[in-house]
């Protein structure tokens, strides 16, 4: 039995250890658990990392550029949103049944996984609040893109809303790293070579820091290294799953080669799958730059200029397509256009519209993009057509949009559709280009990754533009930078509770 002294010894030790840990939360924290490891610095990799600070965790980003964001600050057009506040201050009617029915039918039946979308537009009006109510994003605006039925994809009043909204996150995770708790540590230049795993498990990671040195982190993972729309090398995913996509430009950063995709796949003991990598997006309008025009990477024209108005036109100065349909689809009629040598195609704004989008046009017009012409007539002009067809084009549209006239094309929803010809007009020369990678690591709708037998590998995650099955065969716009949150938030709250 021991003594009376060695027990009161013993507590006084106890009870200092104690005050301690509760002194230093540091010490506490990393004798209580691992942290969860998020590898990609882009939205929904910050989206995970702040979600697992939200539900007690600590986390540990990595990034293998010196910068953070990826290509979620580059997203020009928005974020969607079912059922907002912001909807609702607008009188727009929707509801994530509605969304969930305009992306079922944009994913096609062949692809569409039910309960993915389910997870997608369910969480959508929590993702925009979530996002407006904790960091203090402008999401005022809402506009309508292609393939939707009704209003719904967010942005403020400033400059590009992937920028605003990734930023924010990057800032306030920079602010959790300097807090004295240390819950959150950022390591930049830092390449994830491999995940360990021990048994079934995924245990953590081992990644090269911007000296060569390889070090090794413990703990669960999140994937979210984006996709692979810059992978162009010989033996790459493009040129594995759609080499005839090898000769397009992209408008992808060149972090996009799937390294996530690799990861996964690779594991020794019970490795991830990879579904529907055939299933490309090609964004029918990507920026030619005049000063480059055969620039492998381009700018993206955002879908929001043809949202408020923009109109696309063959080298006649004629239309041929519903600007408004899903993207798939434009492009379709866009490379019909090309082949038959009916182009350039021309994205033209008047004055509404672009002043609609005068950030975006601002920027665009900075850059050498577009290209501003005082009136109709002296498009017309460059264009080398009569101004009277082109004038035509424009007075048809107008006639299609007050419903005198039925649009040949299907077009149904109209804005900025009353053109004064004297007024000036922007006009830029687009292309397709490689935009979104719908393909990737197969996940469920907690964002667990799955084996091939379709049940979870323990302790690792994916989220964002790295799983695939959430958009079928082709993408709604304003759902990739949704995808990034709402898989992002519920990848960290996961990971978060399994530690």
């Amino acid at each position: 039995m021991p003594t009376t002294p060695f027990i009161f010894l013993a507590s006084v030790l106890v009870a200092l250890l104690a005050l301690t840990l509760l002194k230093s939360p540091e010490i506490y924290w990393k004798l209580s658990m691992d942290p969860v490891i998020v590898v990609g610095g882009g939205l929904s990799g910050l989206s995970a990392a702040h979600s697992v600070l939200e539900h007690g965790g600590k986390v540990v980003l990595l990034d293998k550029k010196p910068a953070l964001g990826g290509n979620s600050v580059k997203a020009s057009s928005g974020i969607n949103g079912a059922g907002t506040e912001s909807q609702t201050r607008l009188n727009i009617s929707d509801s994530p049944q509605n969304f969930y029915d305009d992306t079922l039918k944009s994913a096609g039946s062949e692809h569409a996984r039910p309960n993915l979308i389910t997870a997608l537009t369910s969480n959508s009006a929590p993702a925009i609040e979530w996002l407006i109510n904790n960091f203090g994003v402008d999401l005022s605006l809402v506009s309508m893109l292609g393939g939707h039925s009704t209003p719904r994809t967010h942005r403020g009043t400033g400059g590009a809303p992937g920028w605003a909204i990734t930023s924010a996150l990057m800032k306030r995770l920079a602010a959790e790293e300097a807090k004295s708790e240390k819950r959150a540590n950022i390591l930049k230049s830092a390449k994830v070579v491999k995940l360990l795993q021990t048994g079934d498990k995924v245990t953590g990671v081992e990644y090269e820091d911007g000296q060569g040195q390889k070090v090794k982190l413990a703990g669960s993972v999140v994937i979210a290294t984006g996709g692979f729309g810059a992978d162009f090398s010989p033996a790459g995913l493009i040129a594995t799953h759609r080499a005839d996509l090898m000769q397009l430009p992209t408008v992808n950063g060149d972090h996009a080669t799937g390294d996530g995709h690799v990861l996964v796949t690779s594991l020794p003991s019970r490795s991830g799958v990879l579904i529907d990598m055939n299933q490309v997006q090609v964004h029918p309008t990507g920026f030619i730059d005049p000063a480059q025009p055969d620039a492998k990477t381009k700018f993206l024209a955002a879908e929001a200029l043809r949202g408020v108005g923009g109109l696309l036109l063959k080298n006649d100065g004629s239309r041929f397509v519903d600007e408004m349909e899903k993207r798939d689809l434009v492009t379709a009629k866009m490379w019909e256009v090309i082949q038959n040598g009916q182009g350039p195609v021309r994205l033209v704004l008047g004055v509404q519209a672009a002043t609609e989008l005068k950030s975006h046009c601002d920027f665009y017009l900075s850059k050498g993009l577009m290209k501003k012409f005082a009136n109709l007539q002296e498009l017309a002009e460059s264009m080398e057509v009569s101004l009277t067809d082109l004038h035509a084009t424009f007075t048809s549209h107008k006639s299609y949009a007050s419903g005198q006239e039925k649009d040949p094309f299907g077009k149904t929803h109209f804005h900025n559709s009353d053109i004064n010809i004297e007024e000036p007009f922007l006009v830029a020369l687009i292309t397709p280009v490689v935009h979104y990678t719908m393909g990737g690591v197969l996940v469920d709708e907690q964002a667990h990754v799955l084996d091939a037998s379709g049940k979870p590998i323990p302790g690792l995650y994916a989220s964002g533009e790295v799983i695939g099955g959430v958009h079928g065969k082709n993408r709604l716009g304003g759902s990739s930078l949704l995808e990034a949150v709402v898989f992002g938030r519920i990848a960290g709250e996961m990971a978060a509770r399994s530690q």
